[in-house]
């Protein structure tokens, strides 16, 4: 019976976007169908949802989306990403190397919504070679999280030591040529539809220079928040007002931006992840599906990819799927024993459902700034997770992940 109620909401979301209606609002009237589907009581809704207005996780990441939709916009303004496009066109592939290096270099200092960071640079470097829409945002969205697979700083692989005690530098260098794999998918996939612009003659080191001014204010945002330490929406903050010294926008510049940024369905899309997400955990809307697949005697890998892929697509987020994910499955993955495989099973499992989640905040925030179609954008989506997810499964049966264990 709980599958039928979770398949209706799958169904209600799949629909409503269908018919283009805002992400946003499709979360909102789902976290709604959930908690009435799942009997959850009204004043546990009510104090759920004062508690997610009042949460450090909403006021941050509500403003941290504001102020990079802010430095996004001024970035144009001030025609940094114009020199964007020509510095890349000195290195090595032009814009092929530009489009599937700029968004994992953001990628590796992680941040909610970063897919939104490294956007205007990839939509500077293709938009004028009449690229669609739905393949530039899969490029920003693919290659902003080919390192999230062991990259030691991403909370997933921190908290994958901590619930598995399995050191994080044996999670790292386990589950390392997942982002090997993930790369080729996107070269496979994607980065080969797009025709190739031989780069200028300006030289490697001059486009590098060129580069690195171009992006100035993104790399003092991410080196305040990750070598500094500084709260991320300071962090940008910071940025987006030494930028704002340096090109000195005018009172129309402030208003387009300032339109852009306080969008209501940018408000909306942030709200409605977070409601979403925290109907399922208040509502433990997931803690039948292992229940459900033991009954009927399913393999331990389909189990295992049953619940991290559900967890994973219902909440959008790599930690939820490890701490949720992860403790269901205690039996299969640490207890009594630490299973290499299994985890890395595990990891690549929720990952892929977390790439396919209406909930995940970049992809439902990218496929906005892009305009694209999200019907469209899951068609190109769904053949690079079923690689990911067959590249996964032969790594973990490979006898790979057992050099591993501590």
């Amino acid at each position: 019976m709980d599958s039928l109620r979770l398949l209706a909401v799958f169904i209600a979301i799949i629909l409503a976007v269908r018919r283009n209606f805002p992400v946003g609002i499709v979360l909102l009237g789902a976290s709604l169908l959930m908690a009435v589907l799942f009997g959850m009581a009204g004043s546990v809704l009510w104090s759920g949802l004062v508690d997610l207005v009042r949460s450090e996780s909403f006021i941050t990441l509500t403003s941290v989306v504001i102020l990079i939709t802010l430095l996004g916009s001024l970035l144009s303004t001030g025609g940094y990403l114009e020199k964007l496009a020509t510095a890349v066109t000195g290195l090595p592939g032009g814009n092929r190397t530009a489009v599937m290096t700029l968004p994992p270099l953001i990628g590796l200092m992680p941040m909610p919504g970063g897919s939104l960071l490294s956007a205007p640079l990839v939509k500077q470097v293709l938009e004028k070679q009449s690229v669609r829409p739905e393949l530039q945002m899969m490029i920003n969205y693919w290659f902003r999280h080919v390192a999230e697979f062991f990259w030691p700083i991403y909370p997933g692989i921190i908290l994958t030591e901590a619930m598995t005690g399995l050191p994080v530098v044996n999670v790292s260098l386990m589950q390392f040529p997942m982002s090997l794999m993930a790369i080729l998918i996107g070269l496979f996939l994607f980065i080969r539809k797009i025709v190739s612009v031989p780069k200028s003659e300006a030289g490697l080191g001059k486009s590098l220079l060129r580069l690195l001014g171009s992006i100035w204010p993104i790399l003092l945002a991410i080196t305040l928040y990750g070598g500094l330490e500084l709260n991320l929406s300071l962090s940008v903050l910071v940025a987006v007002l030494c930028l704002a010294l340096v090109v000195k926008p005018s009172k129309s510049d402030w208003k387009v931006a300032f339109g852009k940024a306080f969008s209501y369905k940018l408000i909306s899309l942030v709200f409605g992840v977070l409601m979403f997400q925290m109907v399922i955990e208040t509502g433990e809307t997931v803690a039948f599906v292992p229940d459900l697949a033991s009954q009927y005697n399913l393999p331990a890998e389909l189990i295992v990819f049953l619940v991290c892929f559900t967890v994973g697509v219902l909440t959008g987020v790599v930690a939820a799927y490890v701490g949720l994910g992860f403790s269901l499955l205690a039996g299969f993955l640490y207890q009594p024993t630490i299973d290499p495989s299994m985890i890395l099973w595990a990891y690549v499992s929720g990952f892929a459902g977390v790439m396919m989640s209406p909930s995940h905040l970049c992809l439902i925030l990218t496929n906005e700034y892009f305009g694209s179609q999200l019907a469209a954008v899951y068609r190109l989506l769904t053949p690079a997770v079923i690689l990911v997810l067959t590249a996964g499964l032969l790594l973990a049966n490979s006898g790979w992940p057992s050099i591993f264990l501590p």
